[in-house]
């Protein structure tokens, strides 16, 4: 069976999520959504009922998050377009970052026992196949800065302002 989408309109934009058989495998912020979505083939209407409850679970958690409901996602996700080797490693670590805090590139490297390793971790979230869900947005540069976000600088200022309100 193919991997299904779901699409979540939200006050940021068009937010596109893929199920497979065994979790969330995707999650298309709105910049990317139209653009990555459209070369993929997805169940039209004809999705498994594990999907149908898994993409309605996701649907909820990220309309919670997005409203500061919620700070962390119980959906299961499914890695599989998750990268290889130590960006791979990455993409699951941001999932430790806590809800309204950051981390450093610099201290994101270190703890996976990477130091100097900064790039490589910003290259592995700017390839992280699941933003939301595993958080990197909470990935900052070393002098506070915010640095670069898939979903455009201002999408990144405004899930961690909405992360900061929600924990005040």
């Amino acid at each position: 069976m193919s991997d299904a989408l779901r699409v979540l309109p939200s006050r940021f934009g068009r937010i596109g999520v893929v199920a497979s058989e065994l979790g969330i495998s995707r999650c298309w912020l709105p910049s990317a959504l139209a653009a990555d979505a459209r070369d993929a083939s997805f169940a039209q209407g004809n999705l498994s009922v594990a999907q149908d409850a898994l993409l309605t679970r996701a649907v909820t958690e990220l309309e919670e998050f997005l409203s500061g409901r919620r700070r962390e996602f119980s959906v299961p996700l499914d890695w599989k377009h998750a990268s290889v080797g130590f960006a791979g490693e990455v993409q699951r670590a941001l999932r430790q970052i806590p809800y309204g805090e950051t981390e450093s590139y610099g201290n994101l490297a270190a703890r996976l026992q990477r130091p100097g390793a900064a790039r490589a971790v910003g290259t592995a979230c700017g390839k992280n196949p699941l933003p939301l869900f595993a958080p990197c947005h909470r990935v900052i540069r070393a002098g506070g800065e915010i640095g670069l976000y898939g979903g455009g600088e201002a999408l990144k200022r405004a899930l961690l302002e909405l992360e900061a309100v929600a924990t005040a």
